[in-house]
C-alpha cells in the first residue's frame, strides 16, 4: 500500500550541516503554508512565526548551549505563540513545528529544531534574547527554532525494521 506520509517522514532527519544553497521565497513560502494548516487546540491560531535570513549568527548567540546549530543554514523559522490563547501553548507550536519539519522534506531540504523554551541563552533566558532581538512583544512565548537548507550531510531514511511495533497497543496495553 502507498503510504506517501510515512515516505516522507521516514525520510526527515534532522540536518546540522548544510549547503551554500539558496531557498527561494517562493519555497519558503509554500512551507509557512504548511505551517498555518497544524492544527491547534480550540481553533485560537495562537502560533505565529519569525523567518530569519539575515541574523541567524545573532540568533545562534541566544542559546548559550546549542545554538551553532543554525549557523550555516539559509534560514530559520523562529515558533513563538501569544500565551493569552490557552494553556496548550507548546502542544500548539509544536505540531507547527512538525508540520514545518516535514514541508522541508518535501523540498528535500535540510531542518533541525533547535529547542528555546527553558534554555539559557548569554544574558537571559533565550526565550527573552530572541525576543530582543527580533522584537516580539510581550505576551508570546518562543519555543524553538528551526534551521533550513540545503542538506549538507546524508542520514538514510528509517526503514520499516528500525521501528518497534510493540510499542503500538490496541484497545488496552
Amino acid at each position: 500500500m502507498e503510504n506517501k506520509l510515512f515516505e516522507l517522514s521516514a525520510a526527515r532527519r534532522s540536518i546540522r550541516k548544510y549547503t551554500s544553497e539558496h531557498i527561494s521565497d517562493e519555497i519558503l513560502h509554500e512551507i509557512m503554508k504548511v505551517a498555518l494548516t497544524a492544527p491547534c487546540s480550540f481553533g485560537h491560531r495562537p502560533v505565529e512565526f519569525v523567518v530569519v535570513r539575515d541574523k541567524i549568527l545573532e540568533l545562534a548567540a541566544c542559546k548559550s548551549l546549542g545554538g551553532s546549530q543554525i549557523i550555516g543554514a539559509d534560514a530559520v523559522i523562529v515558533v513563538m505563540v501569544k500565551l493569552d490563547r490557552g494553556e496548550f501553548w507548546i502542544e500548539d507550536g509544536a505540531i507547527a513545528s512538525s508540520y514545518i519539519l516535514l514541508a522541508a522534506e518535501q523540498y528535500n531540504l535540510g531542518a533541525c529544531w533547535v529547542h528555546i523554551r527553558n534554555r539559557s541563552g548569554r544574558k537571559k533566558s533565550s526565550d527573552e534574547e530572541v525576543r530582543d532581538l527580533l522584537g516580539i512583544p510581550d505576551g508570546y512565548a518562543v519555543l524553538n527554532l528551526i534551521a533550513l537548507g540545503g542538506k549538507g550531510e546524508t542520514k538514510r531514511a528509517y526503514r520499516e525494521e528500525d521501528f518497534d511495533f510493540g510499542k503500538i497497543h490496541y484497545e488496552k496495553y
